[in-house]
């Protein structure tokens, strides 16, 4: 399992900075944290959670999915025992942050005992940044991190760099062109992505 140093590294590497005269380890951090949102965005993780059902209740509290993005279905009443049963997906909405809610008349007045899975997106995590305790990433999540996160680095290379003389000897024509390059790999790779996905050939699984 990737940590966020083995990340950092690699990062470096892309970079050839590995002793890190060019980019401080804080530098290519920040630069990893941006390049998991992208990725997070784009590929997010497919969860689902069950959360107990209050009679009369209409919204429900959904700051405890860490890492929620977006809540992209709901099934209500749910009863993980009754396999047969269809799932049933009442009207709902999310009126603000870490809220949902359920709009039918009708889920209002179930029993106490009914249940809600909530299906979401995620965000990905890197474990030991930002209090993550896992790496949520496969193996092409992780190299698309670091591509995206060198990217990143080698542009903010190329702005702070001009007029000056690079430690690499790249100029910042150089970091600009290698930069871009990587970024249009990173596309490429979403776009194989997505039309494996709308082909059937990507399977969703939710946790």
């Amino acid at each position: 399992m990737w940590t966020l140093s083995a990340f950092v590294a690699a990062v470096a590497a892309a970079l050839r900075d590995p002793t890190h005269a060019v980019w401080s380890e804080d530098e290519v951090v920040d630069h990893l944290r941006s390049a998991l949102g992208d990725w997070s965005r784009a590929m997010p993780r497919r969860l689902a959670a069950v959360l107990p059902a209050e009679a009369g209740r209409r919204e429900y509290d959904l700051t405890a999915l860490d890492g929620l993005i977006e809540v992209t279905d709901v099934w209500y009443p749910y009863d993980a025992a009754d396999t047969a049963r269809a799932p049933i997906r009442p009207a709902w909405s999310v009126p603000r942050d870490g809220v949902l809610r359920i709009e039918t008349g009708e889920a209002s007045r179930e029993s106490a005992n009914a249940s809600l899975r909530v299906f979401y997106a995620a965000a990905h995590t890197i474990e030991g940044l930002d209090g993550a305790v896992a790496t949520t990433l496969d193996a092409q999540g992780k190299e698309m991190v670091v591509l995206v996160a060198s990217a990143h680095a080698a542009m903010q290379a190329a702005q702070s760099s001009i007029g000056t003389v690079t430690v690499t000897g790249w100029t910042p024509k150089q970091y600009a062109e290698w930069a871009i390059l990587r970024l249009e790999a990173y596309r490429r790779a979403l776009e194989d992505v997505y039309r494996r996905a709308a082909g059937g050939d990507a399977r969703v699984v939710w946790g």
